[in-house]
């Protein structure tokens, strides 16, 4: 499956969209995601342009680095995309956010981009939360936990 949205039935001006996903039809493993992914659009349509505002969020399933327990976390990412409608003599623009559409397409294809985007909310250090005192919100444990453990293997 993919999310494609209609452009050839949009009115010009600002609309707004909200969607309900999920990992499978981002071409994404289920065991990273904990449910529906939640996926929020605001349009801005003009004559030849399409701009894309995105906010994605959900629930990631991921394995703490210090104690190898699952836990779950929140998450959320937005993007821009701005679709330009491309001329024939135009070359392509080489812009990571910018894209250039037929006008002749009745639909464009943001699976590729909304799948990307939540790998990149997959943090590089995955430790949960801590409370004020410094205890680990899922396994209980303490920092200075952690230090001496890392100290008394060193020794």
């Amino acid at each position: 499956m993919a999310i494609k949205l209609n452009i050839g039935t949009l009115n010009d001006g600002s609309q707004q969209i909200e969607l309900v996903s999920d990992a499978k039809e981002i071409g994404l493993d289920d065991k990273l995601l904990k449910g529906n992914l939640l996926i929020y659009i605001e349009f801005f349509k003009a004559t030849h342009q399409l701009d894309l505002n995105v906010k994605v969020s959900g629930i990631m399933n991921l394995v703490c680095d210090r104690c190898l327990d699952a836990y779950e976390t929140p998450f959320e990412s937005a993007f821009e995309i701005v679709f330009v409608q491309k001329a024939d003599r135009e070359e392509a623009i080489n812009d990571d956010y910018i894209r250039t559409y037929s006008p002749f397409m009745k639909t464009v294809d943001i699976t590729n981009d909304i799948r990307e985007y939540v790998l990149l909310s997959v943090p590089m250090r995955k430790i949960p939360a801590k409370t004020q005192e410094g205890v680990c919100t899922w396994c209980g444990k303490t920092e200075d936990y952690w230090k001496t453990l890392i100290k008394d293997e060193e020794t």
